[in-house]
């Protein structure tokens, strides 16, 4: 089972920004500059996703959940409102994949 440990204090919300116990700078916003550390648990499909990505990508757990969440929100914004993605594969069939 995959897991991140946090070994710092959580990120708390300063108003619009974050910032984190150990320091009094906002922490990173969207625009990608500086760290944000989080803490999950992934159950069994979750880390066997996250090792067939790594094995694919040759990325660290790091990189590779970052990769995904970024692919994650691309593909929620291009799916139409009631969740649905089509997918052409390589060999012209059409899939439908329901997003949340």
């Amino acid at each position: 089972m995959a897991r991140v440990r946090d070994r710092t204090r959580a990120v708390a919300p300063v108003g619009d920004q974050m910032t984190t116990d150990n320091d009094t700078e906002p922490a990173a916003d969207a625009t990608g500059v500086g760290l944000t550390r989080i803490t999950f648990n992934a159950n069994a499909r979750a880390a066997t996703a996250l090792t067939t990505i790594m094995a694919a990508s040759g990325d660290n757990k790091t990189d590779a959940i970052n990769n995904s969440l970024r692919a994650m929100a691309t593909l929620i914004g291009l799916a139409h409102d009631d969740g649905a993605l089509r997918v052409i594969a390589q060999d012209g069939a059409t899939h439908i994949v329901h997003l949340p």
